[in-house]
C-alpha cells in the first residue's frame, strides 16, 4: 500500500469519501487504535501481561496473518498479474528464500543481520502505508494535495519513525527476536529531544494543512483524513510507555490494510466479471476472500515454519523467527508495486464504495468506477 502515496491528483467530486461509511472507515483506518489507547490510559493498564500477549497472538490468526496473505493473493491470483510484475513475482521470492536459507544455516552470523534488516524495514513499511492511506482518503474527498502539503504529511509520518528508531537504538544492548540475538546501534542520547521536537512540529504542520484543505474546500472535511496519521503518532511516538498498547499495533496496521484490500478485491471482481451489485455477491465474495487469506496466513506463519523446523532439525522458535522475517520482507517488496495509484487498474477500483457493490445504480444514473 506504500506505493499508493505516489499520486496527488484529486478524483471527481462524486467519489464517496468512505469505503464503507464514516463509522467503519474511522474504526478500521486507525480510529480503533486511538480509542483503545485512550481506554488503556483511562483505566491505567500499561502492562504487557500474559493475557495481552495471548490476545494479540490469537488475533494474528484472523487479522495479522491474513493481511500478508491478501498481498500474495492479489499478486499471484492470475498469470496476468504475475506477468505485470515479473521481477517482484518471480525473482524476488527466490532471492529472499536464499537469504532465509543462509540465515537458517548461520544462526549466529547471518541471521542477526537479517532480523535487524527486517526490524528496521518493518516500521518504515508501516509509515509508507500510513502515507498511502491518507492520500487515498484525500483523493476520495476531492482534495488537491500540493507539493508542500505532501511534504508536511511525509515529514510528520517519518518523524514518528525517527522517534521510534531513536528510542529503540539509543542504548547499545543485545536484544532478541524469537530467540535470535541482535545488537542495537547505540545512537547518541541527544537524538531523543530532537525526535520529540520534529514529531511535535510536523504534527502541528499536518493539522495546519487540514485547516488549509477545509478552507480551500469551503467545508469541514471528513476527520478520517487525519486518522491514519494520528494513529501512526500513537503507534510509534505517543504510546511508547504503554506496552499493552504497543502489543496490538501490528493488529491495527493489518486492519487498516484489510479494509482497502477487501474493498479493492470486491470492486475488481465485480468489474472484471461484470457482476450485478447485490448483497449476495458482497457476502459471498467477502467470505471466499477472507477464508482464502486465513488459510494462506496460517500456512505462511504456522505450518511452513513447523515443516522447516522438522525438516532441518532446527529449533522451532528460531525457524519461525527467520521465516516470518522472510515472509514479511517479501510483503514489503510486493506492496511497493501492487498499490501504485498511477495505474488505472488500481486507482479506479480504489475509488469504489460498498453501497455501489450492494445496490444497482438507479435508472438513468451514470455508471461510475469501472476500469
Amino acid at each position: 500500500m506504500q506505493a499508493a502515496a505516489q499520486t496527488t491528483h484529486a478524483p471527481r467530486a462524486t467519489t464517496p469519501a468512505y469505503f464503507v461509511n464514516p463509522v467503519v472507515d474511522f474504526t478500521l483506518a486507525g480510529g480503533l487504535s486511538i480509542v483503545a489507547f485512550l481506554l488503556l490510559v483511562l483505566f491505567r493498564r500499561p502492562e504487557r501481561t500474559g493475557g495481552i500477549i495471548l490476545a494479540a497472538a490469537q488475533l494474528s490468526w484472523v487479522v495479522n496473518w491474513p493481511h500478508f496473505s491478501a498481498t500474495n493473493f492479489r499478486l499471484y491470483r492470475s498469470w496476468e498479474n504475475i506477468r505485470q510484475y515479473p521481477l517482484t513475482a518471480l525473482f524476488i521470492p527466490w532471492v529472499i528464500l536464499a537469504v532465509v536459507a543462509a540465515s537458517l544455516w548461520s544462526p549466529h552470523v547471518l541471521a542477526p543481520y537479517f532480523i535487524k534488516l527486517f526490524l528496521i524495514w518493518s516500521p518504515y513499511h508501516f509509515c509508507a502505508q500510513t502515507i498511502g492511506v491518507t492520500l487515498i482518503y484525500l483523493r476520495r474527498s476531492g482534495v488537491q494535495v500540493r507539493l508542500w502539503e505532501r511534504r508536511v504529511l511525509v515529514s510528520m509520518v517519518y518523524s514518528t519513525l525517527f522517534t521510534l528508531l531513536v528510542r529503540s537504538e539509543v542504548k547499545p544492548e543485545t536484544l532478541q527476536y524469537y530467540g535470535i540475538d541482535y545488537m542495537n546501534f547505540g545512537l547518541p542520547a541527544w537524538f531523543l529531544p530532537l525526535a520529540g521536537i520534529l514529531t511535535t512540529a510536523t504534527s502541528a504542520g499536518l493539522v495546519a494543512c487540514f485547516i488549509v484543505w477545509c478552507r480551500r474546500a469551503g467545508r469541514i472535511l471528513p476527520v478520517v483524513l487525519l486518522v491514519p496519521a494520528a494513529a501512526q503518532y500513537l503507534w510509534f511516538a505517543g504510546g511508547w510507555l504503554w506496552p499493552s498498547f504497543i502489543e496490538f499495533v501490528p493488529f491495527f496496521h493489518s486492519l487498516q490494510y484489510l479494509l482497502i484490500a477487501w474493498s479493492l478485491q470486491l470492486k475488481e471482481k465485480r468489474d472484471r466479471h461484470d457482476i450485478r451489485p447485490s448483497r449476495r455477491f458482497v457476502i459471498g465474495e467477502s467470505a471466499r476472500w477472507y477464508v482464502i487469506n486465513i488459510a494462506g496466513g496460517s500456512l505462511l506463519f504456522f505450518f511452513v515454519p513447523q515443516w522447516v523446523s522438522k525438516g532441518t532439525g532446527l529449533p522451532l522458535q528460531f525457524a519461525t523467527g527467520v521465516f516470518i522475517a522472510g515472509v514479511q520482507i517479501h510483503h514489503f517488496f510486493v506492496d511497493g508495486v501492487i498499490w501504485k495509484l498511477k495505474r488505472s487498474t488500481v486507482s479506479s477500483p480504489m475509488m469504489g464504495n460498498l453501497s455501489e457493490l450492494l445496490h444497482p445504480p438507479a435508472p438513468g444514473s451514470p455508471a461510475r468506477g469501472h476500469s
